[in-house]
């Protein structure tokens, strides 16, 4: 098989994999909450939790400690993060968000624990906070024009028209928030469909008693708009990044990787960049890398990144806040990670 038909058949294999394993049962089920997230929220809720009249130390801690209770993938945050971007959260906190969904999820800490040792693990998770608020301040800095909301690019302010008490939003967002995380659960395929199914006739349900007509309308709007905006670019990325990885071999990887330095953890980390792993994916792929003699300072470089700097994650990423912050945070994501792995294998 020639180099070209090896990467065709890796990018629709790669795709194929993508659709089956995240789309129905992770995506679209990101993108229902996002819209509804938009539609149903007041602006001025996330603004005083993420936004500009919020503490700043608050907001960070939320963004940075949020994967320990949303558990999303690289692929899902991307709509949440839209969402949020667009209702007025700080930009600094949107961004950390965005890093810390996929880097800092519940799972990925013991799973990585059982995996590579506990030690490893614990640091990784500590270092990962630690980049996520970086990441968001050094945004921020960078870009100080982002702190007013309403002059965004499709910065919306919307004020539902029913009224409801905080304890049947909380209720309705929780059963909508649960058919994400049976979706994205470690069960049988059965018990999954069975747990979504339950969980969406719930949710149903409790849209049409607490809320309007116009406003399950507004929702199903918001929710096309990200489909729209998102879907199609997330595809191509999805193949381009499977196209790329018969070029990257995994063996030369390890090898250049062999020993700590500045070199081996950017190697590591640009491997992440291409080479696209679901969530809790890259752990054993980690391990194979240590098995094959990769230093644990870019092994640790590659675990920091990858979840983020994807080039499908990138794509979208760009659609939302344009080339150049993207750039940024790339470059941001990519420079901190690799000096923390570094100066982790130096450590330890």
């Amino acid at each position: 098989m020639t180099l070209i038909n090896q990467m065709l058949t890796s990018g629709i294999d790669t795709l194929i994999e993508y659709l089956t394993a995240h789309v129905i049962l992770c995506l679209i089920p990101a993108f229902f909450l996002s819209g509804a997230f938009n539609a149903l929220i007041p602006t001025q809720t996330i603004i005083n939790t993420m936004g500009g009249a919020a503490k700043k130390t608050l907001a960070y801690i939320f963004a940075s400690t949020s994967g320990l209770i949303i558990e999303v993938c690289s692929c899902t945050i991307l709509p949440l993060f839209a969402g949020i971007w667009k209702k007025g959260a700080g930009f600094g906190p949107a961004i950390t968000f965005l890093f810390a969904g996929p880097g800092i999820t519940l799972l990925s800490t013991p799973l990585t624990a059982q995996v590579l040792g506990t030690r490893f693990a614990v640091i990784k998770l500590i270092l990962s906070i630690i980049m996520a608020i970086a990441i968001g301040v050094a945004m921020e800095l960078t870009f100080p024009e982002t702190r007013d909301p309403t002059k965004r690019d499709g910065f919306i302010k919307v004020k539902p028209t029913g009224e409801r008490s905080t304890q049947q939003t909380l209720l309705f967002f929780a059963a909508l928030t649960l058919i994400m995380i049976a979706g994205t659960a470690p069960v049988d395929l059965s018990l999954k469909l069975v747990l979504v199914a339950g969980f969406t006739i719930l949710t149903a349900l409790l849209a049409k008693r607490y809320y309007e007509p116009d406003e399950i309308k507004q929702w199903m709007q918001e929710t096309m708009v990200f489909m729209k905006q998102i879907f199609p670019t997330l595809l191509i990325g999805v193949f381009l990044s499977g196209v790329l990885k018969p070029l990257i071999p995994q063996t030369l990887i390890a090898d250049l990787a062999g020993q700590n330095t500045l070199f081996a953890n950017v190697a590591a980390a640009l491997f992440g960049t291409i080479a696209y792993f679901p969530t809790l994916v890259e752990v054993p792929v980690a391990k194979m890398f240590l098995d094959l003699g990769m230093h644990e300072g870019p092994l640790m470089s590659y675990l920091l990144v990858d979840p983020g700097v994807s080039i499908q994650t990138l794509l979208v990423v760009n659609n939302i806040i344009k080339p150049k912050k993207t750039i940024m945070y790339a470059f941001y994501m990519l420079a901190i990670g690799i000096l923390m792995g570094y100066l982790y294998g130096l450590l330890m």
